[in-house]
């Protein structure tokens, strides 16, 4: 080997050889550059990939009114250029973003002689592909109405008896259309976006007809056009959701200005426009949580590359100066490192992708296409490449710029810090920057205001962790020198050489110590949000649920009969609690708001969430009246009620024609039960055993053609159950017109009786319905407790008190919401209304969810939604976020052990000659092992309790916030608990002290063989 002009002649076999007496620190400079590529890689995918995948398990799982807009009007005078100018319309307000459009003529309702309605649906190729005959055909496209045919799906064939060859009339406008059954069909999917508001019994229909167009147009009143929009679920992103929203926003306005497209005002159903904003918001939530660990990692990443680079140089010092004594220039040294660590980097970061790539496709699929796919593929690899080549290059140009062996500052121990107190007071600034950023942007996301990632805000805790850990170095020094002073004091070189050797060592242990900061900080901070996440979820979402399964039967109106229960009360027959529910909109002075109803007796057992969120124990023992729903208790297998009606009049006839029973459920759900009474005006009622077994309330239709002095009497009563007082007239049931008036228990009278008129008897009480109102309803109307409300709503007019004032109410995600008793509300609507409204819903909650859930969709029937609260909605974006932060965990907790490791390295031989001096002045192999490892430990014990105070920092600084941004399905009035994830907390405690013991096993066991080794000199070596 020869210099020449400060290079080298055929250098490459002496490179090749210094690289392979090195082969050991680069094989594990090599894999921890594989570590950090494959957590990188894995981390970006998630951010970039997850919400691609989400979106379209949601747009694939969540129910068709949940994700599509349904828009309808009336149909032009020519359908197909009505249908084109919408489409087109359509394709203007959606740029890019792919739809499913499904569209269906029909004619809404149609009356049919003898009782019932249908919805007609106009024949046609798509129509036909979306539902499967069970038998006959379909009806012919030419049918005129003079011989029409009609393919009737089985609802309506059960509901009117109807078979092939069986005619039905349809009340026309103008005159009744006589229809032939040709076919019997059922829908392929009918929980599909096509069927959208045309299902069947849609607007209290018996179900559906499909005839052809002649036919719509002369049985019904006008004929109207549906079109469905369904984001296609196979081919939309997230990056188009901005777009989709724009557009399902303003999609209506503009069909409705479009002359061509529409024949009338569109009309428009269905949530796709929220779904979407919550999926927005979702997109925004995942990528404010995934730069926190990636950020963590990433320092962690340049401190551990860094501490390697510098164990490779100090191991190849004295052939550096003796390199750079024959000329090799610094430039020349530079470039060798750099091309010597990029050959082991590359490597490194090749194995890491193909692997994290791996782990990615079976979690989110493959990259997307163009830019965004190349930036997530390659990225995070040349990220790790340039970190890795950077760290080696300058390690090693500051190792060689001094040709003595002359140590730093530090290094001599002289100096006490191993970073200054400018620096961390420069950190904790910005952090506090960051932090302030991070507040503004999680306020206006949460509210909806936000415009996208605030990448200073999204930061904020991982600048906060970092600030936490350069102030712990920078406190490292002083605290070292304070218990090197104190172990002084005491007696032996066994205790005070370790506490004297680390204040005399910080720079060999900063390293290790902020990695150890970095690492336990970021493994609280991941126990901490996943699980104040994982809570607020479970929490937020059993509220919003109403129960751990909920069934909406997409009925309503008021029940006929028996059949018209919900069977909540069957399913508590099962062992389960469970309640029926009503949930609508309503109005409470001039705000909109929501109206609940339900049983709120079993509110606690439904609905087992923190006092932070909702009083349900407080509720329970304030809504429900303490008289209950006043009626008579009938015994358990009582399988009929015997009543007597009976009449007298002075002159005239009247005559009892009906006599109808209203049974209510423990819950408070009363249905009707109706018979003729005989001659004598006797009327024996059977009971199904469905029905609950508590009589509240009795009416009696009389009919007369001009009697006067009228009296209706009802004997046999049960007596009611105390403190309710004998049966009397309920004088405002139908309305405060009727002519008759109390004349004792079970009886009334009128002066002049005409034609066909009802009277309702009741246990004598005076229900009150008190209520509970959500605190944002409370500020826009001023409400205070004790104050009395008129809540007007599908319910039915509702006079209640204000008996509580809550931020949230369960079983909606309103924040402006009512909650009454159902009992109460059925006592209050059986004295003001001729009928009660019939549950919407039911809420269950039981030990085993699976089971429950299939308990429940077999009680509420096949046409109701059950939905589970799993809060699967929020999992679907989430759950990659939450993965990541334990994965960023795990990663500073590798490089943290890699860092010790290597700090231990070059321990053990810088203070190679240290061992012979200690030796020779007496002290054994075995107390050099044990100081040796007493400086670790000190230093790991503190660094892990120093971390663990930073991370419950940064937990306590944006935890909450952080959870309450990633859960968009809460109501935002929400408090949010935090919490701590115990077991992932420990196993990953366990993990890191487990690593660390090895190393410092490892490190004794090293010390104690140089010590053994009484044939080293310092000088041959």
């Amino acid at each position: 080997m020869r210099a020449g002009d400060g290079q080298l002649g055929r250098v490459r076999p002496f490179w090749l050889l210094r690289s392979r007496a090195q082969r050991g620190t680069l094989v594990s400079t090599g894999l921890v550059v594989v570590v950090i590529a494959f957590l990188a890689s894995v981390m970006t995918g998630l951010a970039l990939r997850s919400p691609d995948t989400a979106v379209r398990a949601t747009l694939e799982h969540e129910p068709a009114a949940a994700t599509s807009l349904a828009l309808q009007a009336s149909q032009g005078s020519d359908p197909e250029v009505q249908d084109a100018a919408v489409r087109s319309v359509v394709a203007r307000q959606f740029p890019g973003v792919p739809l499913r459009i499904a569209q269906t003529t029909f004619v809404p309702t149609v009356a049919v002689a003898g009782g019932g309605s249908a919805t007609l649906l106009v024949a046609s190729d798509a129509l036909q592909e979306r539902a499967r005959l069970t038998s006959g055909r379909w009806p012919a496209s030419t049918s005129g109405p003079a011989a029409g045919e009609a393919a009737v799906d089985t609802d309506f064939a059960r509901a009117h008896r109807l078979g092939l060859g069986d005619t039905a009339v349809l009340s026309g406008p103008d005159a009744p259309v006589t229809v032939t059954v040709v076919g019997i069909w059922r829908p392929v999917a009918p929980a599909s976006a096509a069927w959208l508001g045309l299902a069947s019994g849609a607007g209290g229909t018996d179900g559906r007809a499909i005839v052809s167009d002649a036919l719509a147009s002369v049985a019904g009143d006008g004929t109207s056009v549906q079109w469905v929009l369904t984001p296609d679920a196979d081919r939309i992103t997230a990056a188009q959701l901005p777009r989709l929203e724009a557009g399902l926003a303003g999609v209506a306005d503009a069909l409705s200005d479009d002359s061509t497209a529409a024949a009338s005002p569109f009309s428009s159903s269905g949530q796709a426009l929220a779904t979407t904003t919550a999926m927005e918001r979702s997109v925004v939530a995942v990528r404010a949580v995934i730069p926190i660990p990636l950020s963590v990692l990433a320092v962690c990443a340049v401190i551990a590359l860094a501490l390697l680079g510098r164990l490779l140089a100090d191991a190849r010092l004295v052939e550096t100066r003796l390199l750079r004594s024959r000329g090799v220039t610094l430039p020349w040294l530079a470039r060798s490192a750099a091309l010597e660590s990029g050959a082991v980097a590359l490597v490194a970061v090749i194995v890491g992708t193909a692997a994290a790539q791996l782990v990615l496709r079976s979690l989110t699929g493959g990259p997307s296409a163009g830019l965004p796919g190349a930036v997530d593929v390659l990225l995070p690899p040349l990220a790790a490449l340039v970190a890795a080549v950077a760290a080696a290059t300058l390690t090693t140009v500051l190792s060689a710029r001094s040709l003595t062996d002359a140590p730093g500052v530090v290094e001599a121990g002289r100096g006490r810090t191993a970073v200054s107190a400018g620096l961390a007071v420069l950190a904790i600034i910005a952090a506090a920057v960051a932090l302030w950023r991070f507040v503004v942007f999680s306020s206006s996301t949460a509210s909806g205001d936000g415009g996208g990632i605030d990448p200073a805000g999204v930061v904020a805790p991982a600048a906060v962790l970092c600030a936490i850990a350069l102030l712990g170095l920078s406190l490292f020094g002083p605290a070292a020198g304070a218990v090197e002073r104190l172990a002084g004091r005491g007696r032996g070189v066994a205790g005070v050489l370790p506490a004297r050797q680390v204040g005399r060592g910080i720079a060999l242990f900063s390293g290790p110590v902020a990695l150890i900061v970095l690492t336990v900080g970021a493994l609280t901070f991941a126990a901490g949000y996943a699980g104040t996440f994982s809570g607020f979820l479970r929490d937020s979402t059993l509220l919003t649920t109403g129960g751990s399964v909920r069934a909406d039967l997409g009925v309503g109106g008021s029940p006929n009969d028996g059949g018209d229960l919900s069977g909540a009360d069957r399913l508590e027959k099962e062992g389960v609690t469970a309640s029926p529910a009503i949930v609508d909109d309503a109005t409470i002075g001039d705000t909109n708001a929501s109206v609940i109803v339900m049983d709120t007796s079993r509110l606690p057992a439904l609905v087992p969430v923190g006092g932070y969120l909702l009083g349900t124990g407080a509720l329970a023992d304030s809504l429900p009246d303490p008289v209950g729903l006043p009626g008579a208790d009938l015994p358990a297998d009582t399988r009929s009620v015997a009543l007597r009606a009976t009449t007298a009049s002075a002159t005239g006839a009247a005559t009892p024609t009906q006599v109808t029973v209203w049974m209510a459920t423990a819950a408070g759900e009363a249905v009707p039960l109706t018979a003729q009474p005989a001659a004598a005006g006797d009327t024996d009622i059977a009971l199904p055993d469905h029905v609950g077994r508590r009589l509240v309330a009795v009416d009696v239709t009389t009919e007369s053609a001009g009697a006067t002095d009228v009296t209706v009497a009802v004997t046999g009563l049960p007596v009611a159950s105390k403190p309710a007082g004998a049966w009397s007239l309920a004088p405002t049931a139908f309305g405060a017109e009727t002519p008759f008036r109390a004349a004792g228990t079970g009886r009334a009278s009128a002066a002049l009786l005409e034609g066909r008129v009802t009277t309702r008897f009741l246990p004598d009480a005076e229900p009150t319905l008190r209520v509970a109102v959500t605190t944002a309803l409370a500020a826009d109307d001023s409400l205070r407790v004790g104050q009395q409300i008129d809540v007007n709503s599908p319910v039915g007019g509702l006079t209640a008190t204000v008996d509580r004032i809550v931020p949230a109410l369960p079983g909606t995600t309103a924040e402006r919401a009512v909650l009454a008793d159902y009992s109460a509300v059925t006592a209050q609507l059986l004295r003001t209304t001729p009928s009660v409204t019939r549950a919407s819903s039911i809420w269950a909650t039981g030990p085993d969810t699976a089971a429950l859930e299939r308990s429940v969709a077999r009680v509420a029937g096949r046409d109701a939604v059950v939905t589970t609260a799993e809060g699967d909605f929020v999992s679907r974006f989430l759950s990659g976020a939450v993965l990541s932060t334990w994965l960023g965990a795990a990663g500073c907790a590798l490089l943290a052990v890699a860092a010790v490791a290597a700090a231990i390295s070059s321990a053990l031989r810088r203070r190679r000659g240290e061992v012979i001096v200690l030796r020779a002045v007496g002290l054994s192999a075995k107390q050099q092992a044990w100081t040796r490892r007493a400086e670790v430990i000190g230093v790991s014990a503190a660094a892990v309790l120093f971390g663990l105070a930073g991370g419950v920092v940064v937990v306590l600084l944006v935890g909450n916030t952080l959870a309450r941004l990633s859960v968009v399905t809460a109501p935002s009035t929400l408090s949010v608990q935090g919490r701590v994830d115990p077991l992932g907390m420990g196993v990953g405690l366990l993990a890191l002290v487990a690593a660390l013991a090895v190393a410092v096993w490892a490190y004794g066991r090293s010390v104690r063989r140089q010590a053994h080794d009484t044939a080293y000199r310092e000088e041959t070596r």
